[in-house]
């Protein structure tokens, strides 16, 4: 009966120690990786560079004006930037924008 306990005793230690093991081990890793991340921004050779001779087009002038905070005249307006924002992307990532049509755009509060 003694030897019974003296077993369940051990087995447990066993048992905790190895859950304790584990567990700092998970941490550990954590915190490597999170440093890790943390890293890059500190260097600037992941960082995208815009290149000088990028000329802007008129819908980059068009978004710049309203993330700038300039009203624009009306709605069509906006609906025009947008539409032109999203056909100037279709276009670089090598889509067709001939399909697409934007039927209705809601303002959300």
């Amino acid at each position: 009966m003694i030897c019974n306990i003296h077993l369940a005793e051990s087995l447990m230690k066993t048992a905790a120690m190895n859950t304790l093991l584990g567990m700092g081990t998970v941490f550990c890793v954590l915190i490597l990786i999170m440093l890790l991340i943390s890293a890059f921004k500190l260097l600037s050779i992941f960082e995208k560079k815009p290149e000088k001779d990028e000329k802007k087009t008129s819908v980059d002038k068009a978004v710049e004006q309203i993330v700038a905070g300039e009203e624009a005249q009306d709605d069509t307006e906006l609906i025009a930037v947008i539409s032109a924002a999203i056909a100037a992307y279709e276009s670089s990532s090598g889509g067709s924008s001939s399909g697409y049509v934007v039927r209705s755009i809601r303002r959300v509060r």
